[in-house]
């Protein structure tokens, strides 16, 4: 199992001041496995993946269980940490731009990654970085090393952000609303990529979106979350059939249709 989380809990503060943010999420993905989660703005998807990558300070406190290919991590050491998500798992957040740096090239950018953290000779960084940007389908890869963030679209932008994610073979792939804001077309080509290199590379991916028709087009299951805690959890051709949930059946009614709606 590349991720396997168990009665995760996040909380902020002491006491009976303390704020609990998330309550007992379990799920799990394993290679070749896409997994949803889902939920409103606010309901702690992204607060989920942060608390798994073990990203917040010591002002969190984090109980349960999140293993990383084989790793416990709550509890693990700063070191052991770092080695986990430097090796094993990736993150691929939802603006681009706010993962680069403004002022470096893109190649730049890339390369620091490979040559810093892992110890690679910069001429060698700079082969595997281009092959990556051919594999994510940008165009003059070798142009693209040399422009600022400003100079690519964010269709680009967010390839270039994959490309990075896929530079140091991860097994675990964790999308953080990473096509939420790209228009159809580009979003449509974005997953392809995800789902080619999955196929590829045998990664799992955990895949956080607010998009239940995206959800339920794509993921070998989904992880309903409100509020901290998972109400529902559902394999895709169930997802508009089989919800029982009124937190989910509510998600639902809100999702934008085709669909002529019946008036009351």
């Amino acid at each position: 199992m590349l991720l396997a989380i168990e009665g995760l809990e996040l909380s902020f503060g002491e006491g009976e001041d303390a704020a609990r943010i998330l309550t007992g999420i379990s799920l799990a993905v394993d290679r070749g496995e896409l997994v949803g989660l889902v939920g409103e703005s606010g309901s702690g998807k992204s607060t989920t993946v942060r608390a798994a990558l073990r990203l917040y300070g010591d002002e969190a406190t984090i109980g349960g269980s999140v293993v990383i290919d084989g790793t416990e991590m709550v509890g693990a050491d700063s070191g052991t940490q770092r080695r986990v998500r430097a090796e094993s798992v990736a993150l691929v957040q939802q603006d681009p731009r706010a993962a680069l740096n403004p002022v470096r090239r893109i190649g730049d950018s890339l390369a620091e990654r490979l040559v810093r953290v892992h110890g690679w000779k910069r001429a060698r960084a700079d082969e595997r970085i281009l092959e990556l940007l051919t594999e994510v389908g940008l165009t003059q890869p070798g142009r693209r090393m040399r422009q600022y963030p400003h100079e690519l679209s964010g269709g680009m932008l967010q390839r270039v952000v994959i490309a990075s994610a896929l530079s140091t073979d991860p097994k675990l792939l964790l999308a953080d609303e990473a096509t939420s804001a790209l228009d159809v077309t580009t979003q449509a080509e974005i997953i392809a990529i995800f789902q080619r290199q999955m196929r590829e590379r045998g990664l799992g991916m955990l895949f956080i979106t607010h998009d239940l028709h995206l959800a339920g087009a794509i993921c070998d299951r989904i992880h309903v979350l409100k509020q901290g805690e998972i109400v529902e959890t559902l394999t895709a051709p169930g997802l508009f059939d089989g919800a029982q949930h009124p937190y989910t059946r509510a998600l639902i009614a809100a999702a934008p249709s085709l669909e002529p709606k019946e008036r009351a």
